[in-house]
């Protein structure tokens, strides 16, 4: 059995806080906002962007990926939040036992890396205006989707599924060697088909889709890739912050004639941070809304539950919640401090006032 299609091979950055679309697409010159989701299946009117990402298409040389050599150029698409995806595409016309070796080679490819990570480095540079506070993380999220248009005549993909079942959970867990039955029915596990002729298999490392259309699914499949990306930087981001608030705690307790500006200062970056951090993530969350029973929104739960975006939103909320019960202590421990500075002053005034008639300053 051939297998024919699309492997589009997928990066995620961080690139900064947030992002002016409409002056970064001016700068791209051909980019245009994309339409997310709602192509095909029907969802309500607010499964779509709000605002809508920005696509693009960038000229770049094909990159060799073992036996396979990825289109000429790459499709960029960025999001106000502050994140960009690369999306690689290479075509395919294989039976599945060799797709697997396209998998093994994909996986953490350092040469797709490094060249996705040169485009999303020029972006930057030529847009950081429209940025703000530009940066390109360290944090990256790789993909693969395997989009198969073409599977036989006759065949539907629950068929392929059931002929193939060794070589597509190996294809999943980008594997050479074999599985264990109970590992390769795990990878196979999460399937889900809006019709008789499209099967989409949705593992944490790439996914399979049997789809003559499937732009939309690989929407929802980069979105949940996208807020893996920023919900890590995220994460990574608060440890730094707490890592942090035991030293700005002592110095803000630290005893001083005045309270300083210093600790203030510092206390004012902390919130500054804390906010950010809150801020990007209600942003991340909040730009599409995949929730309900409609078709996407399933597919999005199964991507989020493969990818344990649920457990990494409960690390960032409680981290969140911790630096701001430190920075109500830090603040209380600050505003407490400038009261006893300030009682003190009073008794002072008090007894100069008192002092002043008997050594004749008085009057």
């Amino acid at each position: 059995m051939r297998l024919a299609g699309v492997c589009h091979a997928i990066f995620c950055f961080d690139v900064g806080l947030s992002i002016d679309l409409d002056a970064l697409a001016s700068r791209l010159g051909d980019a245009s906002r994309v339409r997310a989701v709602r192509v095909r299946r029907p969802s309500p009117a607010w499964f779509e962007y709000e605002p809508a990402p920005v696509g693009a298409h960038l000229a770049g040389d094909p990159v060799g990926v073992g036996a396979w050599q990825t289109e000429p150029g790459v499709d960029l698409r960025v999001y106000d939040f502050g994140a960009v995806a690369v999306r690689y595409r290479l075509g395919f016309d294989a039976d599945p036992e060799s797709l697997v070796a396209l998998g093994v080679e994909l996986y953490d490819h350092a040469g797709l890396l490094a060249d996705a990570r040169r485009h999303v480095a020029a972006l930057v540079e030529a847009s950081a205006d429209a940025i703000e506070r530009p940066h390109v993380s360290d944090h990256v999220e790789d993909y693969a989707v395997y989009a198969v248009d073409s599977w036989g005549d006759g065949t539907t993909p629950g068929d392929v599924v059931d002929r193939c079942r060794p070589a597509l959970a190996r294809l999943l867990q980008a594997e050479a060697g074999e599985l264990a039955p109970d590992r390769a029915g795990r990878a196979l596990a999460n399937a889900i088909a809006y019709a008789p002729t499209d099967l989409a298999i949705i593992d944490w490392n790439a996914a399979v889709l049997f789809d003559h259309d499937p732009e939309d699914m690989l929407t929802v499949l980069t979105h949940a890739n996208i807020e893996l990306v920023e919900v890590r930087w995220l994460d990574a981001q608060l440890d730094e912050l707490l890592d942090g608030a035991h030293a700005l705690l002592a110095r803000v307790n630290r005893r001083s004639i005045w309270p300083g500006s210093a600790s203030s200062a510092e206390l004012r970056r902390f919130a500054e941070l804390q906010a950010d951090s809150a801020l990007l993530f209600e942003g991340v969350n909040n730009a599409i809304k995949l929730i309900g029973d409609q078709h996407l929104a399933r597919v999005y739960d199964i991507a989020s539950g493969a990818l344990n975006l649920p457990q990494w939103d409960a690390s960032v909320l409680r981290k969140l919640a911790v630096a701001e019960s430190v920075y109500q202590k830090m603040s209380d421990r600050v505003s407490t401090h400038r009261l006893e500075v300030l009682e003190w002053i009073i008794i002072i005034l008090i007894l100069v006032s008192i002092v002043m008639p008997f050594v004749g300053l008085g009057y």
